[in-house]
C-alpha cells in the first residue's frame, strides 16, 4: 500500500511548483492545491501525511485554511510557510501548533524541519 501524498497549499505557481518538486525528489507523493478553498474541497478524503500551507493566499490565509481543517477532524501534521514573519503570525502559528518556515526556503532547512517537526523522513 502507498503512503498517504503529502497536500502542497501555495498560491504562487513558482513556489508551488519547486515544493512538489523538492517533495518528489525526496520519494513522497505528493498533491500540489493552488488555494485553501481547493484544498478544503479534497475533504472529506484520505488524511494526508501532512500539509503544507503558505500563509499569505487570497481570500483565506493558511491559518484561517488550518482551523477550517480543525473543524472538518482533518488531523494531519502541517508546516505554515510564509515570506512575511512578523511577530503576530509567529505567535499565531505557534498558539495552534504549526511550525513556521520563512520564504525564501531553503531545501535543507526546509526537510529539517519536515522530519523534525512533523516526522517526515525521505523515501528515496
Amino acid at each position: 500500500m502507498n503512503p498517504p501524498p503529502i497536500y502542497v497549499v501555495d498560491d504562487d505557481p513558482a513556489v508551488l511548483h519547486s515544493l512538489c518538486f523538492l517533495l518528489e525528489t525526496e520519494g513522497h507523493a505528493v498533491e500540489a492545491f493552488g488555494s485553501g478553498p481547493e484544498l478544503l474541497a479534497a475533504f472529506p478524503g484520505p488524511t494526508p501525511a501532512c500539509m503544507i500551507l503558505d500563509y499569505v493566499m487570497p481570500g483565506m490565509d493558511g491559518l484561517e485554511v488550518f482551523a477550517r481543517l480543525q473543524e472538518l477532524a482533518v488531523h494531519a501534521p502541517a508546516v505554515l510557510i510564509t515570506g512575511h514573519p512578523d511577530a503576530r503570525i509567529r505567535t499565531r502559528a505557534r498558539e495552534v501548533g504549526l511550525p513556521l518556515v520563512e520564504k525564501p526556503l531553503t531545501f535543507d532547512a526546509f526537510l529539517a524541519t519536515l522530519a523534525q517537526d512533523v516526522g517526515l523522513s525521505p523515501r528515496a
